[in-house]
């Protein structure tokens, strides 16, 4: 066989580890693994390899396709090198897949949700993770993460998401001190209250910006735009309560 040429084998057996590549982590390589049950071993992703004194191929590159697909089964193609390259330096130069890229990509395809998502995003200066979570209605990124970059991402819940983004820029806009990931679940939470009203709480908040300090809880934040969201005013919210309880049952709802 030529060198450069893409050559196919079921046998596995064939081929041997470098010895300079990252250890094998199959664990870690979940996005790998679905993308070979959907498309198989794609042959302009061959496996680069080298002859070896003892007749078997080196693997330079590809180790985790070659693992994966004797797990599934598939066929492999390989080409055979000239050069033992450092396969950390050459892999180094390929940049990861950001959030914002996967956006982009499902955006251009005409994909409405993507398309909506980066409007949002850029609308209430909130970072790109961020800003999708909230339009799922969701507090966090991780919750959809794979159908995320699957491209099956939906906006289920912009109303809630305009309304939170809304609160958390006018009171991190009054104090910068408070930015961070629990205040912004507290406001998550408020904005789940039936009759709450984001006007009411950016008006006290303006009132009382001196109790606008960082908390390390969310819990801790909820007394706190419950003190702002009453301030000044006769008939007192159980802001926290409500909000606290409107949370479980959600969860509830969900699982």
């Amino acid at each position: 066989m030529a060198k450069g040429t893409i050559a196919t084998t079921n046998n596995y057996r064939l081929f041997v580890s470098s010895g300079n590549n990252r250890p094998l982590n199959l664990n870690a390589r979940k996005q790998l693994r679905m993308s070979m049950k959907l498309y198989g071993f794609l042959k302009s992703f061959p496996l680069s390899c080298m002859r070896g004194s003892h007749g078997k191929l080196v693997v330079l590159d590809g180790q985790h396709r070659l693992a994966l697909a004797e797990e599934l089964g598939l066929p492999v193609h390989y080409v055979i090198e000239d050069v033992d390259y450092d396969v950390a330096m050459v892999n180094g130069g390929q940049a990861q897949w950001t959030p914002k890229d996967y956006a982009m990509r499902y955006a251009a395809q005409g994909n409405a949700h993507y398309i909506e998502g980066l409007q949002f995003v850029d609308q209430h200066t909130v970072p790109l993770t961020l800003g999708f979570a909230l339009l799922y209605g969701t507090t966090t990124f991780a919750n959809i993460r794979g159908a995320f970059m699957r491209g099956t991402f939906v906006v289920k819940d912009r109303a809630w998401a305009d309304t939170v983004a809304s609160l958390y820029t006018t009171l991190t806009d009054l104090s910068r001190e408070i930015k961070g990931s629990r205040c912004l679940e507290a406001c998550m939470a408020v904005c789940r209250v039936d009759g709450f009203d984001p006007a009411r709480l950016a008006t006290g908040a303006k009132r009382c910006r001196d109790k606008l300090v960082a908390y390390a809880t969310r819990d801790a934040y909820l007394d706190m735009l419950e003190d702002a969201y009453n301030f000044g005013r006769k008939t007192l919210f159980p802001l926290k309560i409500e909000a606290l309880q409107a949370m479980r049952e959600r969860n509830a709802a969900i699982h």
